[in-house]
């Protein structure tokens, strides 16, 4: 693929590279789709799975703030191959780990090991991504983290979940990684033979004042509280599904990626022309409608339209923010606040599960569901403030 005429090409060798690094990286995540079921095999009592499920998450926001001021463009290579080793350590661990604090342990180095792998993959991202096309590229990156939530549901329910060997699937999906050994160091080679001198690493001060700006803090908001409410969906759904009467969740999220997808591929290139505050507006605001779709279906039609409605509004929603992260960045914190935005979906991640099984727990199966049509009011509201106080006017597109 190359680009329009009169434009730095976006797709070369190593933007693929890195979008094939950050799918493997998600197949790694998404496989836990399961998680909960898993545990509840092993006899794990519901008071603690909701706090191992979203561990992983909680270790990789610790790891986001202790180690995101020294990734650079400079070790970046090195750190992912770091993570994804890890990574495939982890996966052939949870053979072993029976119990609450064990599988506590595996969690917390899975997520130290997401850190790597991700936010290396992210901090050669930003470098390469060229001017006026950091939307369409996020659209496109995203991609690459989303095809695992469409197919990895309904390929491991095929090949393991049935079969009762969830940990033999978690070990042989970490094992997917090892391509990332190969393409991250070719990578680092090239980034740099393009650096006329070592980055120097920001630093924790520079990092908390550049994370405090309003413009800034903002869109951390935002992506924290979209991503609440995919991850409290994602990781519960598959148990309310049961109780209606709806064995499998892959026909859900199948539909609910595709229509993301199919909004980025048609649409990515628009997406620099827009306001991007509008675009997460518009994600908030499908999305809260089709968790009170899903909350009220009595089968599988108004879940699937459930899953469309949401499909639809998170299309534009994640590279909308990354986008606007970068406009709203100092040139030389991009790569720190980009990282940032993606703690603060690590955030949303681990929060998710945690406040979707309270929800459970106080209002009934469907209660995760509601709360995120709660949530998605939320960041539909500070989404209208925002704009309101013009936080967004380092987006080009909002004149």
């Amino acid at each position: 693929m190359t680009s329009a005429k009169g434009r730095e090409p976006l797709f070369t060798a190593d933007f693929l590279g890195l979008c094939c690094i950050i799918f493997l990286a998600y197949c790694n995540h998404t496989v836990f789709y399961s998680l909960d079921v898993h545990l509840a095999r092993l006899g794990i009592e519901p008071g603690w799975r909701g706090l191992l499920i979203g561990a992983s998450s909680l270790s990789t926001i610790a790891a986001y703030l202790a180690l995101s001021p020294s990734t650079t463009t400079a070790n970046a290579s090195r750190r992912a191959c770091a993570g994804a080793v890890l990574l495939m350590a982890c996966g052939s661990a949870y053979l072993a780990a029976a119990d609450p604090w064990s599988i506590l342990a595996v969690r917390l180095a899975n997520g130290l090991g997401v850190y790597l792998l991700s936010a290396s993959a992210m901090t050669l991202l930003v470098e390469r991504i060229p001017p006026g096309r950091s939307a369409q590229a996020f659209g496109m990156y995203s991609i690459a983290m989303l095809l695992p939530y469409c197919v990895v549901p309904a390929v491991f329910d095929a090949l393991f979940a049935r079969a009762g060997t969830l940990a033999q699937g978690y070990m042989a999906m970490s094992l997917c990684l090892a391509p990332a050994l190969v393409v991250a160091p070719i990578i680092g080679r090239r980034a740099g033979a393009c650096r006329h001198a070592p980055p120097a690493p920001v630093g924790y001060r520079a990092m908390a004042r550049g994370a405090a700006r309003p413009p800034v803090a903002a869109v951390l908001g935002v992506c924290a509280l979209y991503i609440t409410v995919f991850s409290a969906v994602f990781f519960l759904a598959k148990a309310y599904f049961q109780t209606l009467g709806v064995p499998e969740v892959g026909a859900f999220f199948v539909v609910q990626m595709a229509c993301i997808i199919l909004v980025r591929l048609a649409a990515s290139h628009r997406f620099d022309r827009i306001r991007k505050m509008w675009l997460i507006g518009f994600c908030f605001g499908l999305s809260g409608v089709s968790c009170v779709l899903a909350a009220t279906a009595s089968g599988l039609p108004q879940l699937l339209a459930a899953a469309a409605v949401m499909g639809l509004g998170m299309g534009a929603g994640s590279p909308a923010m990354n986008a606007l992260m970068v406009a709203v960045s100092e040139p030389r914190m991009r790569g720190v606040n980009s990282n940032l935005a993606t703690m603060a979906m690590q955030a949303g991640s681990f929060t998710g599960p945690l406040v979707g099984t309270a929800a459970v727990h106080a209002f009934g199966p469907a209660g995760f569901l509601w709360l995120g049509a709660a949530i998605c009011a939320a960041g539909l509201a500070l989404c209208l403030a925002a704009m309101r106080l013009d936080l967004d006017r380092g987006d080009p597109a909002r004149d």
